[in-house]
């Protein structure tokens, strides 16, 4: 009875024993082994789902694709410590996005490693950005900058490329509008020749575009620039005696009195000693008021004006010693060719027309307007009813001596009407018309006599 007492303490002993190894090896693995974090930085996070995003809605991935994160993991010293980068999986899915836009997404790491747990990931969400990828051409512009040397010019730069072509996401793609090359012609005295110039892209606003993600297939393209010699040429005209009046009798003042002009051969520029704008007629010219005419219509064949220069000059003509008058002429003596067989009356509509007369100051008061008048020839039949536009010629009786009328062209305004047409005759036609004609009849115009004309 003792002796099994006995074995039954010593089998309890030992189980007790046994039980205290096992929590005293349990105390020591865990201080030789114990949980902790571990941090990786720069973990690569990987876009999946582009090709199911692309084939589904046209978008594709257009920023985030180089994205890194820091992740920390939780577990045993030792397994912890066994973990390398390779094995550590950070994704993003964008397979599920509907639209083109800009979006945060969770990121989800994965560790080929048990008894690892991931603790945190900074930052715990990815900045992504899709888009549709497009291409279009723009077209192309060459700009000229910079002075070239005293006495040159620079002329209209040309290229053989007209335009590029632009691809990338279709949002930035609509803001590009053309594709400027720039060219310095700083103190240069000759031409360029397919001169290599990088191409910059601008948007609508004429602002340089600036895009990550736009490229062109076209970044330099070869421009030339012709450099002309400037010439500064004097400009002249031709006077016509006429009207009493010589050229020794008046001044001739033309504005500008030279132009800059330029030419792609030299030799012709150093023929040309004055540019002549034309003949001026001293009979039919008005003293003091400014003829226009035209610098760019009498340069030779291959010159042209500077950029900036005046394309007519005003040339105003001046007597000296002579005075001058102007009158308003409102005396008309008519003439109807077709009058025995015209059923027409005619009204003359012009009230008056300005002339100008010449002579000394003393002599030019003595002129009586109503010696002066204008005769008009027509043909009322051929005219027709309506309102015409005649010639007329100045006539001019017992002017003074030393006076002369300035010779010009003459229109003046005249009627016909057929007075078999009554108002109402017209006004029976209006009312008979109905709502469905579109035809119209137009009221008769009253005449009204004018001193010197009338009726007829």
């Amino acid at each position: 009875m003792k002796k099994n007492f006995i074995k039954k303490q010593d089998f309890l002993l030992k189980l007790l024993s046994l039980a205290l190894s096992i929590v005293l090896w349990a105390v020591v693995m865990d201080i030789d082994n114990p949980e902790r974090n571990m941090r990786f930085d720069d973990v690569p996070v990987r876009i999946i789902g582009a090709s199911q995003l692309k084939a589904a809605t046209g978008l594709e991935l257009i920023e985030g694709e180089d994205t890194t994160v820091t992740v920390s993991l939780r577990g045993q010293s030792k397994s912890v410590g066994e973990v390398r980068a390779s094995q550590i999986t950070a994704t993003v899915d964008i397979s599920g996005l509907t639209e083109a836009n800009e979006y945060d997404l969770p990121v989800t790491v994965s560790v080929s490693k048990s008894g690892v747990e991931t603790n945190y990931v900074n930052p715990g969400k990815v900045h992504v950005r899709v888009d549709r990828v497009e291409s279009k051409d723009v077209p192309v512009e060459v700009n000229v900058t910079g002075t070239p040397d005293d006495g040159y010019r620079a002329g209209k730069p040309t290229t053989a490329t007209k335009k590029v072509t632009v691809s990338g996401p279709a949002t930035d793609l609509a803001q590009v509008s053309k594709a400027v090359a720039s060219v310095d012609v700083t103190g240069r005295n000759s031409s360029l020749a397919d001169y290599e110039c990088k191409v910059t892209l601008y948007d609508q606003d004429g602002a340089a575009f600036t895009s990550n993600y736009i490229t062109s297939q076209t970044e330099k393209i070869k421009v030339s620039v012709p450099i002309y010699r400037v010439n500064n040429i004097p400009l002249t005209v031709t006077l016509k005696d006429g009207g009493s009046l010589t050229q020794n009798q008046v001044q001739c003042v033309i504005d500008p009195e030279n132009v800059e002009v330029i030419a792609s051969n030299q030799a012709v520029l150093s023929d040309i000693k004055e540019i002549n704008l034309g003949e001026i007629d001293l009979g039919s010219v008005h003293t003091g008021t400014p003829i226009s005419m035209s610098i760019k219509d009498k340069l030779p064949s291959g010159v042209s004006l500077v950029s900036g220069q005046p394309e007519t000059a005003n040339v105003t003509i001046s007597v000296d010693g002579i005075a001058t008058r102007k009158v308003q002429v409102s005396k008309f003596a008519w003439n109807d060719t077709a009058q025995e067989n015209t059923p027409y009356k005619v009204a003359i509509l012009t009230k008056s027309v300005e002339m100008e007369l010449r002579g000394s100051e003393s002599q030019l008061k003595k002129v009586d307007v109503n010696n002066l008048s204008i005769g008009l020839t027509y043909d009322s039949v051929s005219l027709g009813v309506g309102r015409h536009t005649v010639k007329g010629v100045a006539t001019t009786v017992g002017l003074p001596s030393g006076v002369t009328l300035v010779e010009e062209d003459i229109e003046v305004e005249i009627e016909i009407t057929d007075p078999h047409v009554s108002d109402e005759t017209i006004t029976s036609d209006k009312t008979d018309s109905t709502d469905d004609t579109d035809s119209t009849v137009a009221e008769p115009t009253a005449h009204r006599t004018r001193k010197g004309g009338g009726s007829q």
